[in-house]
């Protein structure tokens, strides 16, 4: 962990699987169709469903509940970080799941899916203050047979002591686990030597597109695997992010940059195509590896909120087609 980070301490936990169900009563909180190019906006205190993006059913999409009051007052910041990623992974085109409209619940949201389709990855979003010194949320609910892609995720921001400057940042973040960046390696077997198996192994995701940006970045020299993952659990949740001792500042590690904008990398872009995305890697922030140079240098030496991550594991569930749960994995 970088030396020069200031000790204030965010906590982030991350489930890594929920479970979807229609068994309990239902709610109908704001929905967004989030894909690549913006529409009009629409008022923000009106709570029908809202469509941002193009309507192509071959266009990657986000279903995006937003379930409570303090979601739907970031809803312009939420949808922008979302539509973000939606460009990124564009011209993928997921399985469509046949879903039985109800209530699903995951990360302890709930939302009334009345679709009888599901596409792309549905999102329920929360922002509270829980009073509890910031932090963040995130959960899989549901994954693709076909390809272990995600489709049902939640995400709950606690604000509470949180820099405004950072908001954007934590929701980037949260979006690009819902696409299941940490998530689906191991399921995709992208995800060597696993520090939950082994604490101190020396973790790495062994993608050939991840691996080839991690190189053009300056990770040409680096002596380990490539490309390393998080493996110190004193700072962060192994196994599903970049190890912040090498990558710094770049958005998904386990540390956040105070004030300043992170960098989404095209080693991140990358990492997805390794997972089955179709990516435009254009979207990439310019990232050098802190080390490989000396603006590269500085940047490591910014002051920056370390996030402590909680990991809670459950069973994966997968779906096939027609939305039937067809098999459990068990951590």
């Amino acid at each position: 962990m970088n030396t020069h980070r200031r000790d204030a301490i965010i906590s982030l936990a991350l489930l890594a699987v929920g479970t979807a169900s229609c068994d309990t009563l239902p709610f109908a909180p704001e929905v967004a169709m989030v894909t690549t190019a913006a529409t009009a906006d629409a008022d923000p205190n009106a709570y029908p469903t809202v469509t941002v993006g193009s309507s192509d059913p071959h266009r990657f999409q986000f279903e995006i509940a937003l379930v409570d009051q303090g979601a739907r007052e970031l809803r312009s910041r939420i949808l922008a970080q979302a539509e973000r990623w939606a460009r990124i992974v564009d011209g993928s085109d997921l399985e469509d799941i046949d879903w039985e409209p109800g209530t699903v619940s995951c990360g302890g949201l709930e939302h009334d899916y009345q679709r009888d389709v599901l596409d792309d990855v549905m999102v329920m979003v929360s922002v509270k203050d829980f009073k509890g010194g910031g932090g963040l949320k995130t959960a899989i609910c549901g994954y693709r047979e076909s390809s272990s892609l995600p489709m049902i995720g939640a995400v709950v921001l606690d604000v509470d002591g949180l820099p405004q400057g950072q908001v954007d940042d934590f929701f980037l973040h949260a979006f690009g686990h819902m696409l299941g960046f940490g998530f689906s390696w191991r399921y995709r077997d992208l995800l060597r030597n696993p520090s939950s198996e082994d604490v101190g192994a020396d973790t790495h995701f062994p993608g050939v597109g991840a691996i080839a940006a991690f190189v053009a970045a300056g990770g040409a020299h680096y002596p380990g695997p490539k490309v390393p993952v998080e493996n110190e659990t004193t700072w962060g949740s192994v196994n599903i992010h970049w190890r912040e001792s090498v990558f710094g500042e770049e958005l998904m590690t386990s540390g956040l940059r105070d004030g300043v904008a992170d960098y989404l990398s095209a080693i991140t872009i990358q990492s997805l195509a390794d997972i089955g995305y179709t990516v435009d890697v254009e979207e990439a922030d310019g990232y050098t590896l802190p080390g490989a140079s000396a603006v590269g240098s500085s940047i490591a030496a910014a002051s920056a909120i370390h996030i402590r991550e909680e990991v809670v594991t459950g069973p994966a569930v997968f779906y096939d087609r027609q939305g039937s749960a067809v098999r459990v994995v068990r951590d």
